[in-house]
Protein backbone atom coordinates (compact mmCIF):
# COMPACT_ATOMS: atom_id res chain seq x y z
CA UNK A 1 0.00 0.00 0.00
CA UNK A 2 2.85 2.34 0.87
CA UNK A 3 4.40 1.84 -2.55
CA UNK A 4 1.08 2.48 -4.29
CA UNK A 5 0.58 5.77 -2.45
CA UNK A 6 4.17 6.95 -2.89
CA UNK A 7 3.57 8.09 -6.46
CA UNK A 8 0.50 10.26 -5.79
CA UNK A 9 2.04 11.66 -2.59
CA UNK A 10 5.21 12.60 -4.43
CA UNK A 11 3.22 14.28 -7.20
CA UNK A 12 1.19 16.20 -4.64
CA UNK A 13 4.34 17.40 -2.91
CA UNK A 14 5.91 18.45 -6.21
CA UNK A 15 2.70 20.27 -7.12
CA UNK A 16 2.80 22.13 -3.80
CA UNK A 17 6.47 22.97 -4.32
CA UNK A 18 5.68 24.40 -7.74
CA UNK A 19 2.85 26.43 -6.22
CA UNK A 20 5.33 28.02 -3.80
CA UNK A 21 7.86 28.68 -6.54
CA UNK A 22 5.24 30.14 -8.89
CA UNK A 23 4.10 32.66 -6.27
CA UNK A 24 7.68 33.73 -5.54
CA UNK A 25 8.47 34.04 -9.26
CA UNK A 26 5.45 36.29 -9.71
CA UNK A 27 5.63 38.36 -6.52
CA UNK A 28 9.27 38.45 -5.41
CA UNK A 29 10.17 38.33 -1.73
CA UNK A 30 7.44 37.31 0.73
CA UNK A 31 7.23 36.42 4.39
CA UNK A 32 6.16 32.92 5.36
CA UNK A 33 2.79 34.29 6.45
CA UNK A 34 2.27 35.99 3.08
CA UNK A 35 3.34 32.85 1.27
CA UNK A 36 0.90 30.74 3.31
CA UNK A 37 -1.95 33.11 2.39
CA UNK A 38 -1.11 33.27 -1.33
CA UNK A 39 -0.49 29.59 -1.88
CA UNK A 40 -3.45 28.40 0.19
CA UNK A 41 -1.25 25.77 1.84
CA UNK A 42 -1.39 24.99 5.54
CA UNK A 43 1.38 26.41 7.73
CA UNK A 44 2.71 22.93 8.43
CA UNK A 45 2.78 21.93 4.76
CA UNK A 46 4.39 25.22 3.73
CA UNK A 47 7.02 24.95 6.47
CA UNK A 48 8.01 21.46 5.33
CA UNK A 49 8.23 22.49 1.67
CA UNK A 50 10.21 25.64 2.45
CA UNK A 51 12.71 23.67 4.50
CA UNK A 52 13.27 21.27 1.59
CA UNK A 53 13.71 24.12 -0.90
CA UNK A 54 16.11 25.96 1.41
CA UNK A 55 18.15 22.79 1.86
CA UNK A 56 18.29 22.36 -1.93
CA UNK A 57 19.52 25.98 -2.29
CA UNK A 58 16.46 26.81 -4.39
CA UNK A 59 15.31 29.50 -1.94
CA UNK A 60 17.11 31.97 0.28
CA UNK A 61 15.79 33.44 3.54
CA UNK A 62 16.98 36.80 4.87
CA UNK A 63 15.91 39.35 7.45
CA UNK A 64 13.27 41.77 6.19
CA UNK A 65 14.42 45.26 5.26
CA UNK A 66 11.39 46.70 7.05
CA UNK A 67 10.95 47.57 10.70
CA UNK A 68 9.55 44.14 11.36
CA UNK A 69 10.01 42.55 14.73
CA UNK A 70 7.84 39.59 15.45
CA UNK A 71 6.97 38.18 18.82
CA UNK A 72 9.65 38.87 21.40
CA UNK A 73 12.28 40.49 19.24
CA UNK A 74 12.34 37.75 16.62
CA UNK A 75 13.06 39.43 13.27
CA UNK A 76 10.68 38.97 10.36
CA UNK A 77 12.33 37.13 7.47
CA UNK A 78 11.48 36.99 3.79
CA UNK A 79 11.85 34.18 1.28
CA UNK A 80 13.00 34.65 -2.31
CA UNK A 81 14.19 32.48 -5.15
CA UNK A 82 17.95 32.04 -5.14
CA UNK A 83 19.34 35.06 -7.08
CA UNK A 84 21.85 32.71 -8.75
CA UNK A 85 19.01 30.97 -10.58
CA UNK A 86 19.18 33.19 -13.66
CA UNK A 87 18.67 36.62 -15.20
CA UNK A 88 15.67 38.19 -16.93
CA UNK A 89 15.96 41.06 -19.39
CA UNK A 90 13.27 43.70 -19.89
CA UNK A 91 13.12 46.19 -22.77
CA UNK A 92 10.86 49.11 -23.59
CA UNK A 93 11.02 50.27 -27.21
CA UNK A 94 8.96 53.41 -26.69
CA UNK A 95 8.12 56.45 -28.78
CA UNK A 96 10.99 58.56 -27.46
CA UNK A 97 12.98 56.26 -25.19
CA UNK A 98 14.65 52.87 -25.41
CA UNK A 99 15.03 51.35 -21.94
CA UNK A 100 16.79 48.16 -20.84
CA UNK A 101 16.60 46.71 -17.32
CA UNK A 102 18.06 43.44 -15.96
CA UNK A 103 16.90 41.54 -12.87
CA UNK A 104 17.62 38.20 -11.25
CA UNK A 105 14.93 35.66 -10.36
CA UNK A 106 14.73 37.11 -6.85
CA UNK A 107 13.28 40.31 -8.43
CA UNK A 108 16.44 42.27 -7.65
CA UNK A 109 17.27 44.89 -10.30
CA UNK A 110 20.95 44.47 -11.15
CA UNK A 111 21.32 46.91 -14.08
CA UNK A 112 19.24 49.55 -15.85
CA UNK A 113 19.74 52.25 -18.46
CA UNK A 114 18.02 54.14 -21.24
CA UNK A 115 18.71 56.24 -24.31
CA UNK A 116 16.45 58.79 -25.97
CA UNK A 117 15.48 58.54 -29.62
CA UNK A 118 13.40 60.48 -32.11
CA UNK A 119 9.77 59.43 -32.54
CA UNK A 120 10.50 58.64 -36.20
CA UNK A 121 13.42 56.33 -35.38
CA UNK A 122 13.06 53.14 -37.41
CA UNK A 123 12.37 49.88 -35.61
CA UNK A 124 15.60 48.24 -36.76
CA UNK A 125 17.47 51.20 -35.26
CA UNK A 126 15.47 51.01 -32.00
CA UNK A 127 16.41 47.35 -31.70
CA UNK A 128 20.03 48.22 -32.45
CA UNK A 129 20.01 50.85 -29.68
CA UNK A 130 18.56 48.29 -27.26
CA UNK A 131 21.25 45.72 -28.09
CA UNK A 132 23.97 48.34 -27.62
CA UNK A 133 22.48 49.15 -24.21
CA UNK A 134 22.48 45.47 -23.23
CA UNK A 135 26.18 45.19 -24.10
CA UNK A 136 27.03 48.40 -22.22
CA UNK A 137 25.11 47.33 -19.10
CA UNK A 138 26.61 43.84 -19.13
CA UNK A 139 30.13 45.28 -19.35
CA UNK A 140 29.61 48.00 -16.75
CA UNK A 141 27.96 45.65 -14.24
CA UNK A 142 30.05 42.54 -15.01
CA UNK A 143 27.00 40.47 -15.92
CA UNK A 144 27.26 37.15 -17.69
CA UNK A 145 24.49 36.86 -20.27
CA UNK A 146 25.05 33.10 -20.20
CA UNK A 147 22.68 33.24 -17.21
CA UNK A 148 19.95 34.92 -19.30
CA UNK A 149 16.67 32.97 -19.15
CA UNK A 150 14.42 35.16 -21.28
CA UNK A 151 13.54 38.62 -22.59
CA UNK A 152 10.32 40.59 -22.22
CA UNK A 153 9.82 43.50 -24.62
CA UNK A 154 7.33 46.36 -24.63
CA UNK A 155 6.37 47.92 -27.98
CA UNK A 156 3.98 50.68 -28.98
CA UNK A 157 0.48 49.60 -30.02
CA UNK A 158 -1.80 46.63 -29.28
CA UNK A 159 -0.30 43.15 -29.09
CA UNK A 160 -2.56 40.10 -28.93
CA UNK A 161 -2.17 37.17 -26.55
CA UNK A 162 -0.45 35.29 -29.38
CA UNK A 163 2.18 38.02 -29.57
CA UNK A 164 1.07 39.28 -32.97
CA UNK A 165 -1.17 41.88 -34.59
CA UNK A 166 -3.79 41.90 -37.34
CA UNK A 167 -2.17 44.88 -39.10
CA UNK A 168 0.71 43.68 -41.32
CA UNK A 169 2.94 46.67 -40.48
CA UNK A 170 2.65 46.12 -36.72
CA UNK A 171 2.94 42.36 -37.09
CA UNK A 172 6.18 42.90 -39.03
CA UNK A 173 7.49 45.19 -36.27
CA UNK A 174 6.76 42.60 -33.58
CA UNK A 175 8.34 39.82 -35.65
CA UNK A 176 11.43 41.95 -36.27
CA UNK A 177 11.93 42.44 -32.55
CA UNK A 178 11.26 38.81 -31.65
CA UNK A 179 13.46 37.36 -34.40
CA UNK A 180 16.32 39.78 -33.79
CA UNK A 181 16.49 39.06 -30.07
CA UNK A 182 16.01 35.32 -30.46
CA UNK A 183 18.84 35.16 -33.00
CA UNK A 184 21.14 37.20 -30.77
CA UNK A 185 20.48 35.51 -27.42
CA UNK A 186 18.80 32.18 -28.17
CA UNK A 187 16.29 32.51 -25.29
CA UNK A 188 12.48 32.87 -25.15
CA UNK A 189 11.29 36.35 -26.17
CA UNK A 190 7.90 37.71 -25.05
CA UNK A 191 6.43 40.84 -26.67
CA UNK A 192 3.55 42.93 -25.34
CA UNK A 193 2.23 46.49 -25.37
CA UNK A 194 4.55 48.74 -23.35
CA UNK A 195 1.79 50.55 -21.46
CA UNK A 196 0.31 47.24 -20.39
CA UNK A 197 3.76 46.12 -19.24
CA UNK A 198 4.08 49.35 -17.25
CA UNK A 199 0.89 48.30 -15.45
CA UNK A 200 2.47 44.95 -14.58
CA UNK A 201 5.66 46.68 -13.43
CA UNK A 202 3.71 48.99 -11.11
CA UNK A 203 1.70 46.04 -9.79
CA UNK A 204 4.86 44.20 -8.75
CA UNK A 205 7.47 46.85 -7.91
CA UNK A 206 5.54 50.12 -7.76
CA UNK A 207 2.43 51.80 -6.38
CA UNK A 208 0.37 48.59 -6.68
CA UNK A 209 2.94 46.26 -5.14
CA UNK A 210 1.37 43.37 -3.28
CA UNK A 211 -2.10 43.94 -4.74
CA UNK A 212 -3.90 41.54 -7.07
CA UNK A 213 -6.17 44.04 -8.88
CA UNK A 214 -4.56 47.16 -10.31
CA UNK A 215 -5.83 49.61 -12.94
CA UNK A 216 -3.04 51.65 -14.54
CA UNK A 217 -3.40 54.81 -16.63
CA UNK A 218 -0.52 56.46 -18.48
CA UNK A 219 -1.01 60.13 -19.41
CA UNK A 220 1.69 60.96 -21.91
CA UNK A 221 1.81 61.98 -25.59
CA UNK A 222 -0.70 59.19 -25.93
CA UNK A 223 -3.15 58.00 -23.28
CA UNK A 224 -3.32 54.30 -22.52
CA UNK A 225 -3.85 51.88 -19.70
CA UNK A 226 -3.38 48.38 -18.42
CA UNK A 227 -5.20 45.95 -16.17
CA UNK A 228 -3.78 43.47 -13.70
CA UNK A 229 -6.68 41.34 -12.48
CA UNK A 230 -6.30 38.52 -10.00
CA UNK A 231 -2.54 38.99 -10.28
CA UNK A 232 -2.55 38.40 -14.05
CA UNK A 233 -2.02 40.85 -16.88
CA UNK A 234 -5.27 41.13 -18.85
CA UNK A 235 -4.87 41.60 -22.60
CA UNK A 236 -8.36 41.19 -23.99
CA UNK A 237 -9.40 39.34 -27.15
CA UNK A 238 -7.31 41.43 -29.55
CA UNK A 239 -4.69 42.82 -27.19
CA UNK A 240 -6.44 46.18 -26.81
CA UNK A 241 -7.66 45.90 -23.19
CA UNK A 242 -7.05 49.05 -21.18
CA UNK A 243 -7.29 51.52 -24.08
CA UNK A 244 -8.82 54.15 -21.80
CA UNK A 245 -7.56 56.97 -23.99
CA UNK A 246 -10.05 56.02 -26.66
CA UNK A 247 -13.17 56.19 -24.53
CA UNK A 248 -15.31 59.04 -25.88
CA UNK A 249 -15.95 61.98 -23.54
CA UNK A 250 -17.75 64.00 -26.24
CA UNK A 251 -19.59 62.22 -29.06
CA UNK A 252 -19.43 65.40 -31.17
CA UNK A 253 -15.79 66.11 -30.35
CA UNK A 254 -12.80 66.19 -32.71
CA UNK A 255 -11.87 63.19 -34.85
CA UNK A 256 -9.29 60.88 -33.27
CA UNK A 257 -6.60 58.82 -35.00
CA UNK A 258 -8.44 55.69 -33.85
CA UNK A 259 -11.41 56.62 -36.03
CA UNK A 260 -13.65 57.74 -33.18
CA UNK A 261 -14.64 61.22 -32.03
CA UNK A 262 -14.10 63.05 -28.78
CA UNK A 263 -11.73 60.46 -27.31
CA UNK A 264 -10.18 61.25 -23.93
CA UNK A 265 -6.74 61.31 -25.57
CA UNK A 266 -7.78 64.29 -27.69
CA UNK A 267 -8.25 66.37 -24.52
CA UNK A 268 -5.67 65.19 -21.99
CA UNK A 269 -2.58 64.03 -23.92
CA UNK A 270 0.56 66.08 -23.38
CA UNK A 271 0.19 67.74 -26.80
CA UNK A 272 -3.43 68.65 -26.05
CA UNK A 273 -2.47 70.16 -22.70
CA UNK A 274 0.36 72.17 -24.28
CA UNK A 275 -2.04 73.56 -26.87
CA UNK A 276 -4.64 74.48 -24.24
CA UNK A 277 -2.01 76.18 -22.07
CA UNK A 278 -0.37 77.97 -25.00
CA UNK A 279 3.15 76.68 -24.25
CA UNK A 280 5.65 74.49 -26.10
CA UNK A 281 7.12 72.34 -23.32
CA UNK A 282 5.51 70.45 -20.48
CA UNK A 283 8.12 71.87 -18.10
CA UNK A 284 6.53 75.28 -18.80
CA UNK A 285 3.17 73.88 -17.67
CA UNK A 286 4.71 72.66 -14.41
CA UNK A 287 6.47 76.00 -13.81
CA UNK A 288 3.24 77.93 -14.33
CA UNK A 289 1.38 75.57 -12.03
CA UNK A 290 3.98 76.13 -9.33
CA UNK A 291 3.63 79.89 -9.84
CA UNK A 292 -0.14 79.65 -9.37
CA UNK A 293 -1.15 80.56 -12.94
CA UNK A 294 -4.99 80.37 -12.79
CA UNK A 295 -5.42 79.61 -16.51
CA UNK A 296 -3.04 76.65 -16.42
CA UNK A 297 -4.57 75.41 -13.16
CA UNK A 298 -7.99 75.49 -14.80
CA UNK A 299 -6.73 73.45 -17.76
CA UNK A 300 -5.18 70.81 -15.47
CA UNK A 301 -8.22 70.71 -13.18
CA UNK A 302 -10.58 70.21 -16.13
CA UNK A 303 -8.30 67.45 -17.42
CA UNK A 304 -8.39 65.77 -14.00
CA UNK A 305 -12.19 65.82 -13.96
CA UNK A 306 -12.41 64.35 -17.47
CA UNK A 307 -9.91 61.63 -16.61
CA UNK A 308 -11.68 60.83 -13.35
CA UNK A 309 -15.01 60.42 -15.09
CA UNK A 310 -13.51 57.86 -17.49
CA UNK A 311 -11.68 56.11 -14.66
CA UNK A 312 -14.91 55.88 -12.67
CA UNK A 313 -16.56 53.93 -15.49
CA UNK A 314 -13.52 51.63 -15.69
CA UNK A 315 -13.51 51.12 -11.92
CA UNK A 316 -17.22 50.27 -11.92
CA UNK A 317 -16.40 47.62 -14.52
CA UNK A 318 -13.32 45.94 -13.01
CA UNK A 319 -13.44 46.98 -9.31
CA UNK A 320 -9.68 47.45 -8.73
CA UNK A 321 -7.98 47.81 -5.37
CA UNK A 322 -5.92 50.72 -6.61
CA UNK A 323 -5.64 53.03 -9.60
CA UNK A 324 -2.10 54.04 -10.56
CA UNK A 325 -1.66 57.20 -12.63
CA UNK A 326 1.61 57.58 -14.54
CA UNK A 327 3.11 59.50 -17.45
CA UNK A 328 4.24 63.10 -17.75
CA UNK A 329 0.86 64.58 -16.87
CA UNK A 330 0.94 62.88 -13.45
CA UNK A 331 3.78 65.28 -12.56
CA UNK A 332 1.10 67.95 -12.15
CA UNK A 333 0.47 66.34 -8.76
CA UNK A 334 -2.46 67.46 -6.63
CA UNK A 335 -3.63 69.97 -9.25
CA UNK A 336 -4.51 66.96 -11.42
CA UNK A 337 -5.10 64.19 -8.89
CA UNK A 338 -7.46 66.05 -6.53
CA UNK A 339 -10.15 66.76 -9.17
CA UNK A 340 -9.49 63.30 -10.63
CA UNK A 341 -10.16 61.64 -7.26
CA UNK A 342 -13.28 63.76 -6.73
CA UNK A 343 -14.71 62.68 -10.09
CA UNK A 344 -13.95 59.01 -9.39
CA UNK A 345 -15.62 59.15 -5.99
CA UNK A 346 -18.61 61.00 -7.42
CA UNK A 347 -19.26 58.50 -10.22
CA UNK A 348 -18.41 55.12 -8.69
CA UNK A 349 -20.62 52.61 -6.90
CA UNK A 350 -20.34 52.57 -3.10
CA UNK A 351 -18.78 49.10 -3.03
CA UNK A 352 -16.33 50.05 -5.78
CA UNK A 353 -15.02 53.21 -4.14
CA UNK A 354 -14.81 51.65 -0.68
CA UNK A 355 -11.10 51.27 0.06
CA UNK A 356 -10.13 52.34 -3.48
CA UNK A 357 -6.76 54.08 -3.65
CA UNK A 358 -5.68 56.42 -6.44
CA UNK A 359 -1.92 56.86 -6.44
CA UNK A 360 0.74 58.43 -8.68
CA UNK A 361 3.05 55.89 -10.31
CA UNK A 362 6.08 54.99 -8.21
CA UNK A 363 8.40 53.78 -10.95
CA UNK A 364 10.33 55.86 -13.43
CA UNK A 365 11.28 55.34 -17.07
CA UNK A 366 11.88 51.61 -16.56
CA UNK A 367 8.29 50.71 -15.61
CA UNK A 368 7.55 48.89 -18.88
CA UNK A 369 10.99 47.24 -18.92
CA UNK A 370 10.26 45.90 -15.43
CA UNK A 371 6.95 44.61 -16.75
CA UNK A 372 8.94 42.79 -19.45
CA UNK A 373 11.03 41.19 -16.73
CA UNK A 374 7.83 40.04 -15.05
CA UNK A 375 6.74 38.36 -18.28
CA UNK A 376 9.93 36.32 -18.24
CA UNK A 377 9.69 35.42 -14.56
CA UNK A 378 6.10 34.24 -15.02
CA UNK A 379 6.31 32.48 -18.39
CA UNK A 380 9.82 31.29 -19.16
CA UNK A 381 10.10 27.48 -19.20
CA UNK A 382 13.72 27.87 -18.09
CA UNK A 383 12.53 29.42 -14.82
CA UNK A 384 9.52 27.17 -14.43
CA UNK A 385 11.57 24.63 -12.49
CA UNK A 386 14.35 24.88 -10.00
CA UNK A 387 17.63 26.75 -10.59
CA UNK A 388 20.37 24.50 -11.89
CA UNK A 389 23.13 23.39 -9.58
CA UNK A 390 25.81 23.36 -12.26
CA UNK A 391 28.99 24.52 -10.53
CA UNK A 392 30.31 25.89 -13.82
CA UNK A 393 27.28 28.15 -14.32
CA UNK A 394 28.01 31.86 -14.70
CA UNK A 395 26.98 34.05 -11.78
CA UNK A 396 26.57 37.76 -11.28
CA UNK A 397 29.85 39.22 -10.14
Amino acid sequence: MAKESAGPLRLLRESNQERVLAVLRAQGELTRAQLTERTGLSRATLSSIVQDLLAADVLTETASGGDGQRGRGRPVTVLTLNPKGGLALGMDLGHRLVQVTVANVAHEIVASGGVTCAERTTWPRRLELALELVDDLATANRLSLAALAGIGVGVVGPVSETGGHRRPSRATRIQLVRDGLTERFGVPVYVDNNTRLAALGEAIWGAGAGLANVLYLRLSYGVGGGLVLGGHLFSGAGGAAGELGHIAVDADGPLCACGGRGCLERYVSVDAILEQCGVRRFDDVLHRLAAGDPAVRSVISTAGTRIGTVLAAACNTVNPETVVVGGELAQAGADLLDPLREAVLRHTHTEVRHGLRIEPAALGHDDAARGGIALVLRRSPVLAGYPTHDTDAQEIS
